[in-house]
Formats: C-alpha cells, structure tokens, sequence
C-alpha cells in the first residue's frame, strides 16, 4: 500500500513539475548590447523593457545574457 502511494505521489509531481514549465514566461528584452558586462549591468538593475511594458525583479522575472550570432548579447527574462 505505501509503495502504491509512493508511486502516485511520485508520478503526480512528475507531471505537476512539466506543467509548470510549460506555463513559464520568457521575454528578449528590447534591444541588444555589444558587451556581457552592458547586459549584466541592465540586468543588476531589476528594471526590464519587454514588448513595451515595464518587468520589474520584484514581481519574480530573472534575466540571464545570452550571445546571438550576429556577436551581439540579448537579456532573456523569465519567470
């Protein structure tokens, strides 16, 4: 019996940790820097521009810098 219920409980957070990956928010935000520290340095502020609305760290988004192939650096934020 309490092998059965470990198994559903494993197979319910199993599932329950795809939904919520599947629900998670990722935004470029607008524009792009020449250097890794510019992007950091933006991303340290906690104030964030996607799509023309303001994202504050406060309300949950991270950032992370990724580079583009075109050699420049882009903020993707997430929550």
């Amino acid at each position: 019996m309490f092998k059965t219920f470990t198994l559903a409980a494993a197979t319910v957070g199993i599932l329950g940790a795809g939904v919520a990956t599947a629900h998670a928010e990722t935004l470029t935000v607008d524009g792009s820097y020449s250097s890794l520290d510019g992007c950091a340095a933006d991303g340290n502020n906690g104030q964030f521009q996607a799509g023309g609305v303001q994202l504050r760290g406060e309300d949950g988004w991270r950032w992370s810098c990724d580079q583009g192939a075109d050699g420049l650096w882009y903020m993707t934020i997430f929550r």
